[in-house]
Parts: C-alpha cells; structure tokens; sequence
C-alpha cells in the first residue's frame, strides 16, 4: 500500500516543477553559499592560520568567482538528491545531513581531480592535504552546508514545492 502511495505520489512530481524550482533555487542560493563559502575559508584562516583550499588560477588566491558555478552545480546536486531520492523515501533529516554530506564531499573530490586533469588546472587545492582537491575536514563544512540548505529550502523560505513543506504543529 505504501508503495503504490508513493508510486502516485512520484506521478505528480512532474519535470517542469523539478526545473522551475532547480532555477529558483540557483537563483537565489548560489550568491548565499558562494558567500558563505568565503566566511568559511575566513573563519579557517583566522582559527588555523593559513587558507584552508586556494585558487591557483585565481588572482586572489582565496576565492575564484568560477567558484560561482560550481555553487550552481552544487545546488542543482542538493536539489537533485531531495527531490529525486530524499523526499520520496521520505529520509528523516539526519541521514539526509549524512548522505548528502558524503556525496557533496565526493563531488568536490571528483571535481577538483577532473579540473586537474582534463582541463590542466585544479580549481581548488587544500594545501597540506593528502587528497590535494578536498580535505577531510571539509566533511564539516559540508555538513553545515547540507543543514543550511535544508533550513533555507524546507524551513525557512518556500523554495520547495507544496507537497514538502513542514507539517504544521
């Protein structure tokens, strides 16, 4: 029964509401994590020192606005894994965090490594990190970026479609 619910329920989740809520969402998230993005890379400085990733390719070394689309394709990926995986199993918030998390972090990984090695300069290194494109202490920052998208989309501002807005209590 539940299966034929949710069956029913995929049914009326159509394309175009994926696309016009991916556009919204890239309209108005991308400058949001692009800047926090920046405080992130700040606040590692001033804890640890020394820039946490950098732009070889970059005048400014400490931030690309190229970074810009990649923020683009991040949301599209956040959206993505929400509307097409999370929402229909209906993940509670926490394993949402995890996995979207890991696969976020991946991403920026695989990323960085195909900008290497396709088209010969990586978009951005984490000096003093074995895995050169990411670090392993970015699996914070992606944690709070999945919570900050999840509190952005689903709680705080309508970004999302009617059929995943909070219960009402």
């Amino acid at each position: 029964m539940n299966s034929l619910t949710l069956a029913t329920e995929a049914q009326d989740r159509s394309f175009i509401t994926y696309a016009r809520v991916l556009a919204t969402q890239i309209l108005y998230l991308t400058p949001i994590f692009w800047l926090l993005e920046l405080t992130q890379n700040q606040l590692f400085r001033i804890v640890q020192g020394e820039w946490g990733w950098v732009y070889p390719a970059s005048p400014y070394h400490w931030f690309s606005f190229a970074s810009l689309m990649i923020w683009a394709i991040g949301i599209g990926l956040m959206w993505t894994l929400h509307y097409y995986w999370f929402y229909p199993k209906r993940m509670p918030v926490w394993r949402r965090v995890a996995i979207g998390t890991v696969i976020a972090w991946s991403v920026e990984w695989a990323g960085g490594w195909v900008s290497a090695k396709l088209l010969g300069s990586p978009l951005q290194v984490w000096p003093g990190s074995p895995l050169v494109y990411v670090s392993f202490g970015a699996l914070f920052f992606w944690m709070s970026n999945i919570v900050i998208y999840h509190l952005l989309t689903v709680n705080a501002v309508d970004l999302t479609p009617d059929y995943d807005a909070p219960a009402d209590t």
